[in-house]
């Protein structure tokens, strides 16, 4: 048992759902990774974009919002339909059923950096083409405001726990997951529905082109980028999907003969207040320390490394 346990409850994962341009299930991806499929695409309506210099992008195919009440996901945009298709598996992995959500120790934290884009345009040409309102929808709002996928999942699955959205740019699914772990280890909450989804836009790949940071030496063969720690590395893919995890009290979930995939030893998380697009070393360490700290084990310790590159 880590130190991090011993100050209080253990915390474990139960239920998983993913959602990827190299698969929709945790099986499929899985497969995808072992086999070196590529989910990059070329995306070719950017080129009638002007400037825009990168073509490639990660689109999650095939997802379906057919049989879902509708008056529950019309506030959706493209972003929380992901973030619902990932929750959706997450939820049935766990084995979790209505009165077990509704519960009010049962709580969700999600993550994205900001809400749907498309939505965002399609609210935005015809009010600056006309300087008016007229005919823009009643639900606009709900779908590109920037706490959209924590709102509508905690609406459509009638939770009643406590509710955090993460808006943390690239770490918004790790901060949400570091969110839930805290209020269970804590004794705040039993359960919490945890994860981050983005959406597949050409504006975000135009601020990280405007930032000369995306790919672009292999718009014509996207099999071959993103290439971190490569030699021939040229620059990021921006791609879409989203990853629910569902987290619980570890004495919870044995009692009622759960699956338990992992448990969550530790979490740091800091900020080293130098630059947005440029994080120090240092600001970066501190949260590693942090969390090695957390779950009371040495560097030496970790066999694998996830790095944001």
């Amino acid at each position: 048992m880590s130190p991090a346990a011993s100050r209080g409850q253990r915390v474990v994962i139960t239920g998983v759902g993913l959602v990827t341009p190299i698969g929709s299930s945790l099986e499929a991806c899985s497969r995808a990774l072992r086999e070196d499929v590529s989910g990059v695409r070329v995306q070719p309506e950017w080129a009638q974009l002007g400037h825009l210099a990168t073509r490639l992008g990660g689109e999650v195919l095939g997802v379906k919002m057919a049989g879902k009440d509708r008056k529950k996901i019309r506030s959706m945009g493209r972003v929380a339909r992901l973030a619902l298709t990932a929750t959706e598996q997450a939820i049935a992995d766990a084995g979790l059923g209505p009165d077990e959500i509704a519960d009010l120790r049962t709580g969700l934290a999600y993550g994205s950096t900001h809400g749907s884009s498309s939505a965002y345009v399609d609210f935005a040409r015809p009010l600056l083409a006309r300087d008016s309102f007229e005919g823009l929808p009643s639900t606009s709002y709900l779908k590109f405001m920037s706490h959209t996928c924590a709102a509508n999942l905690a609406q459509y699955y009638g939770v009643r726990g406590r509710v955090v959205s993460t808006c943390a740019a690239c770490v918004s699914g790790s901060q949400a997951v570091g969110t839930g772990y805290e209020a269970i280890r804590a004794g705040r909450a039993d359960v919490m529905i945890c994860g981050g989804a983005e959406e597949l836009h050409w504006t975000h790949a135009g601020v990280f082109d405007v930032m000369y940071a995306t790919s672009t030496r292999y718009n014509e063969s996207p099999e071959r980028s993103p290439r971190p720690f490569d030699a021939a590395r040229d620059g990021l893919v921006v791609a879409e999907g989203a990853g629910t995890v569902i987290l619980e009290d570890y004495e919870r979930a044995k009692a009622r003969g759960a699956t338990i995939y992992a448990e969550v030893a530790g979490y740091g998380a800091s900020c080293d207040g130098t630059h947005v697009t440029n994080p120090s070393a240092e600001g970066m360490a501190s949260a590693i320390r942090l969390g090695l700290e957390d779950a009371g084990v040495s560097a030496d310790a970790v066999d694998y490394v996830n790095a944001h590159a």
